[in-house]
């Protein structure tokens, strides 16, 4: 069988750290898990891969619920966890010990976890840590083998199963799909070992749990609920995964919620996308936005995308980001504001991307070297029906507002972070 690996787009790569340092406990028991926001650079093979289809080829039984021992119930500590920064974000997984750690892009445009195995000795599985069984004395071999052909490059591998440890939680039985053999560079110059989906398990290979679907299965916390805070401080470790709740020291006004529409993404319905508060036919037959916090940009709609370009127009060489338009996301009546300042990249002489709000003040922006070029972070992607078509709010727009993942009423929450 076929499945869609997922949307998330990968634009990212670079250095990163972690580390765990433990906070008092709240009301409810709540997980915080740093994030590295690493530096960000466009790879097509990264694109091909996450936006292409899966092909199975062994058909067992799945695993049932019996078949899962309890470990945990309700806690009620919380836990810091880490950030990085710089366009994408990565935190820390356990597999098979607490100890044996894997950065990862923690990703709700998708459901699978993917990591690198020892017993892959290609180039993209060698530059980074790899994952083996063979020490881990709660690894079970599951053999459901899984082929991902894309226009850059094949991956195969197989699912398999252990346990898995979040900041302070302990998932039993976890599966993840363990890759064997890599062809291309879809891995081979990122900076993060694997990715972590979070997405609702519709999207998930063989119908297996995604990694908090287990969480919710196996009771590990108060509410089944994650947030995201996602720090613009270039190179910090500020943002934060939290796991089991929200924090509300990370944004200021009201928290507001939409109510997901189909539970595969996590995909809202939009009532309309504005440009300096007017309409500008960007939603003509109405609109979906996806919640996607591995997706580095803002996408939409070819024909829809490339109308907003040219009415934004914006200027290669930057003369006119003090004119730039303020672009505006309506969810049940809540105007989501972006401006020149979120939306608008800046590529300097070595192609790298410097985020405008890194500067002091527009000036500075623009008078920042003849060689540098200014760019909308945006890129066109055609979502295929019944998600599609819908525009995907990335870390564009997730880094200046909160997100909250809750599904215990199936629905995502947003307000302005501090």
């Amino acid at each position: 069988m076929k499945l869609v690996l997922g949307l998330t787009i990968l634009l990212v790569l670079g250095n990163c750290a972690s580390f765990l340092e433990e906070q008092q406990p709240m009301e409810n028991k709540i997980y915080k898990i740093k994030l590295d926001r690493t530096e960000s650079q466009a790879r097509k093979s990264l694109f091909d891969f996450i936006t292409t289809s899966q092909q199975y080829r062994k058909s067992s039984d799945l695993l049932g619920e019996s078949d899962i021992e309890m470990t945990q119930t309700k806690q009620k500590e919380s836990i810091k966890l880490y950030n990085f920064k710089n366009t994408q974000y990565t935190g820390e997984i356990g597999l098979g010990g607490q100890d044996n750690k894997f950065k990862v892009i923690f990703d709700t445009g998708s459901a699978n976890i993917w990591l690198n195995s020892a017993r892959c000795n290609d180039y993209g599985c060698k530059n980074h840590k790899q994952y083996d069984g063979s020490k881990s004395s709660t690894y079970e071999h599951l053999g459901y083998d899984l082929d991902v052909e894309f226009g850059t490059g094949e991956l195969m591998g197989e699912i398999n199963a252990d346990t898995a440890y979040v900041g302070g939680v302990k998932i039993a039985k976890q599966e993840f799909a363990e890759i064997v053999r890599e062809n291309g560079d879809v891995f081979a110059q990122s900076d993060f070992d694997g990715i972590v989906g979070l997405a609702y398990p519709t999207m998930a290979a063989y119908n297996f749990n995604p990694l908090f679907d287990n969480i919710m299965q196996q009771k590990l916390l108060d509410r089944n609920v994650f947030s995201f805070y996602f720090s613009r401080q270039e190179g910090s470790r500020s943002s934060e995964l939290t796991l089991g709740g929200w924090d509300n020291d990370h944004f200021t006004g009201e928290l507001h919620f939409h109510n997901v529409v189909n539970k595969y993404y996590w995909l809202l319905d939009a009532d309309n996308i504005l440009v300096n508060d007017k309409d500008v036919g960007l939603c003509k037959h109405g609109c979906k936005v996806v919640a996607d916090t591995g997706t580095s940009l803002l996408t939409g709609p070819s024909e829809a995308l490339y109308d907003l370009l040219d009415t934004l127009n914006i200027d290669e060489n930057c003369s006119n980001v003090k004119e730039l338009p303020k672009l505006t996301f309506v969810l049940d009546g809540i105007k989501y504001d972006l401006d020149a300042n979120d939306y608008v990249m800046k590529i300097d002489s070595q192609g790298n991307e410097v985020a405008y709000d890194t500067f002091a003040s527009t000036d500075s922006f623009v008078e920042m070297g003849a060689n540098c070029q200014c760019v909308g972070s945006f890129m066109p992607l055609d979502i295929p029906s019944p998600q599609g078509p819908a525009w995907i709010l990335g870390d564009t727009f997730l880094s200046k507002f909160y997100s909250v993942y809750d599904r215990d009423n199936d629905r995502v929450g947003f307000a302005r972070s501090k």
